[in-house]
């Protein structure tokens, strides 16, 4: 698909961001609590939780747009994919793997100096949701000459 470094960049402790639209073209953010290329690797799995995101979650019931910015917190390499999402409830190992993330990405930050009182406040997998997206292009969106180069299409 788009290559093993950034599906190994995507699987790291990374942020997470969600981006959406209503039929309006109103846009709406939300954060993902994990992320993993699928088993047949053309699509990416990520948990949301409609508790903390129903704009985003209704959103992409709505339409499936969906633009998701995973930065690395130490840096900001970034990059953000574009794409098609369908969603539906987490099933149990999924949200596992979304816990798994969640300690990841915590001790990430800590090591980094922040505290854990301003990091959990955005990571929750209540009411988990699964987006699996398929991803149309991929974009560079660390800050710098490079930034909004697009890197992967599946047009040319």
């Amino acid at each position: 698909m788009f290559g093993d470094k950034i599906a190994g960049f995507i699987e790291s402790p990374v942020m997470q961001i969600i981006g959406s639209s209503n039929a309006a073209r109103r846009p709406e953010i939300g954060r993902a609590v994990g992320a993993w290329i699928s088993a047949e690797s053309d699509t990416i799995d990520l948990v949301t939780s409609a508790w903390q995101w129903p704009e985003t979650v209704a959103n992409l019931l709505e339409n499936g747009r969906i633009a998701v910015t995973f930065a690395r917190p130490a840096d900001y390499v970034s990059y953000q994919l574009k794409g098609q999402a369908t969603i539906r409830p987490a099933e149990s190992h999924e949200v596992e793997r979304s816990s798994q993330y969640i300690v990841a990405i915590v001790s990430t930050q800590m090591r980094l100096g922040l505290l854990p009182e301003l990091i959990m406040p955005v990571l929750s997998n209540r009411d988990p949701m699964l987006i699996t997206m398929r991803v149309a292009s991929v974009f560079v969106q660390t800050p710098g000459s490079h930034a909004g180069e697009r890197i992967w299409s599946t047009t040319p």
